[in-house]
């Protein structure tokens, strides 16, 4: 019996020592997860934030051309609005300079009805 219960002590002592190596090795394989996992995560930032930037400077010069493009187009369409009102103002001067009586009486003509019409309401 004795012979039984030593053996018994001795099996349990291995266990005891196995467990605690494979305590060990668990920890120096936790550990080396973790320093990839920290890699492979720093990586990870790394390449999305360059694909961020990439993204920002595109929209960027988008925005920018964008711009310069309104910018030309509405000085065209001053230029152009510009260009009608002094064509407009011509052609009334030398319509006036050319039938001063017909304008006259046209001026007239328009007064008296809006004077009619705004009387009747």
């Amino acid at each position: 019996m004795r012979a039984n219960g030593t053996a018994t002590a001795n099996s349990t002592k291995d266990l005891v020592k196995e467990i605690s190596v494979l305590k060990a090795q668990l920890k120096k394989l936790s550990t080396s997860i973790e320093k990839d996992a920290g890699g492979a995560l720093g990586e990870i930032q790394a390449k999305s934030k360059e694909a961020i930037d990439e993204v920002l400077e595109t929209a960027q010069a988008f925005i920018d051309d964008y711009s310069d493009s309104a910018r030309e187009t509405t000085k065209a369409l001053l230029n152009k609005s510009a260009e009608l009102r002094d064509e407009a103002t011509e052609t009334l001067i030398e319509t006036v300079k050319a039938r001063p009586i017909a304008t006259l009486a046209t001026v007239i003509g328009i007064g008296f009805l809006a004077g009619y019409l705004c009387r009747r309401s």
